[in-house]
């Protein structure tokens, strides 16, 4: 059996690399080159990218999908990481359909009863995606996983390490569910190795139910911190994420939709019964044992070769248009909307856009044939005056989870304004106008006889 893990140089990957049975082999992507074992067979994946995907998922039997996406991918990203979340699942999920994996397993997260945060309810929102794949998918949902070297935990050791006085806001009276690495792992394992928990959600919980607060007195005597603390009324979020970010020593990024997380309460069953035998570490007390007590040193991150091109990712407003007459729809619109300052000229499957008085394209877009089954328009940038490449971006309109959601998405792109000029003109243009077509969708009505657009009918 194959199984190819997306996510596998993220911390739960890791561990899971070199626990596989006999009768599995490991297909492992990351985004760049690695080198290959004995036991795992290292492949180079994008994620963002479709054809990519695809290819890393030939012949893979079970897919497991460990992505989160709260750290951006390139040096400028405009958009949130729930939309990206969207867009890695559509890909992966579509992926699968096409290379005939026989099951997906996803680890997301414990879903409260009540309030939910962005954070977790993108996780729900993932979810989805999977299940309208029509793959029997395993979704495991679990709290805080403690080990060293994993976000949260290392985030909450170094508050503790680092803070002779920590304020406990109200969200730290929240309760929450912490779950051992190792535990993971075994459940992880055998969602892979049985077929037991096929097409099931299972909540992945030790039992135990604890608070925030809580787990940093318990943090603080298990590495011997006289760590006072000082109990307020208040919530003060914004405050929360500065000094987490700071003392935590952390990305912002990552803390603040973690920070948000806190103050929903996140349910406390007992362990389920199938999982007796795998959940072994029953209190966060006991895991704290398995822990090494010096310091652990995160390595730095290094900087990709992509360092230098911008991602746009937006979600746009509920309407009746299908993904190719959106796009039909921009390029009608957006001469319109400037004014008539910018026209678009179509030659074929190109699509030029020119400014009032300038013989020169801004840019010129291809429309890509042959994707009609990925519910998606999708335009190579190859050329004009605001590119410097002729093959890296693209543009795409396209429908996730059944069409419930619709985003839209340039990729790879790299301006050929200098940087910081670019950061101040063009980029903040293109989420304005992103902004303004997401309100101009959620405005259209279906209309009954509607002619069948250019773009629709290309693909």
């Amino acid at each position: 059996m194959l199984v190819g893990i997306a996510g596998a140089s993220g911390f739960v990957g890791r561990n899971l690399l070199g626990s596989a049975g006999p009768d599995t082999r490991i297909r492992a992507f990351s985004r760049s080159e690695r080198e290959s074992t004995d036991d795992v067979e290292w492949v180079v994946a994008d994620l963002f990218s479709y054809q990519s995907t695809l290819q890393a998922l030939e012949g893979v039997d079970v897919a497991v999908y460990l992505v989160h996406s709260m750290l951006p991918s390139t040096r400028l990203f405009q958009g949130s990481f729930q939309d990206t979340d969207l867009l890695l699942a559509d890909n992966f999920s579509r992926a699968c359909v096409a290379n005939g994996v026989k099951r997906i397993i996803y680890l997301g997260g414990l879903i409260p009863e009540g309030k939910i945060s962005a954070h977790l309810e993108s996780r729900r929102e993932v979810e989805e995606v999977f299940a309208a794949s029509g793959i029997p998918t395993t979704v495991l949902r679990a709290g805080m996983v403690v080990g060293e070297g994993g976000s949260s935990f290392e985030i909450l050791k170094n508050l503790v390490l680092n803070l002779p006085v920590m304020i406990l806001p109200e969200w730290t009276g929240s309760v929450t569910q912490t779950l051992y690495i190792d535990d993971l792992v075994r459940v992880l394992n055998a969602c892979i190795e049985t077929d037991r928990f096929v097409g099931r959600t299972v909540d992945v919980v030790n039992g135990e139910e604890i608070t925030y607060a809580e787990l940093i007195r318990e943090t603080s005597r298990h590495y011997d911190r006289t760590t006072a603390s000082i109990s307020v009324p208040v919530n003060y979020l914004g405050l929360s994420k500065l000094w987490v970010t700071i003392f935590g020593q952390s990305d912002y990024n990552l803390v603040s939709p973690l920070v948000e997380s806190l103050r929903c309460d996140l349910p406390s069953p007992g362990v389920p019964e199938e999982l007796s035998g795998l959940i072994r570490y029953r209190s966060y007390g006991r895991m704290l044992e398995e822990i090494p007590m010096e310091k652990f040193k995160r390595e730095k991150r290094r900087k990709s070769p992509s360092d230098n091109t911008v991602r746009s990712i937006q979600r746009l407003a509920e309407n009746p248009l299908s993904e190719a007459e959106i796009g039909e729809e921009y390029f009608n619109w957006l001469p319109e909307k400037l004014n008539g300052v910018l026209r678009a000229e179509r030659d074929g499957d190109l699509v030029k856009f020119f400014v009032i008085g300038l013989g020169v394209p801004l840019l010129v877009l291809q429309l890509i044939r042959g994707e009609h089954n990925l519910a998606r328009v999708k335009f190579h940038i190859v050329g004009g005056l605001l590119s410097r490449t002729t093959d890296t971006g693209w543009l795409e309109f396209r429908s996730v989870a059944g069409g419930k959601y619709v985003l839209s998405s340039i990729n790879e792109f790299m301006p050929s304004l200098p940087w910081y000029l670019y950061t101040l003109t063009q980029a903040p243009v293109h989420a304005w106008i992103m902004h303004q077509f997401s309100r101009h969708l959620g405005s259209i009505e279906r209309e009954v006889d509607r002619a069948e657009p250019q773009v629709a009918a290309a693909v």
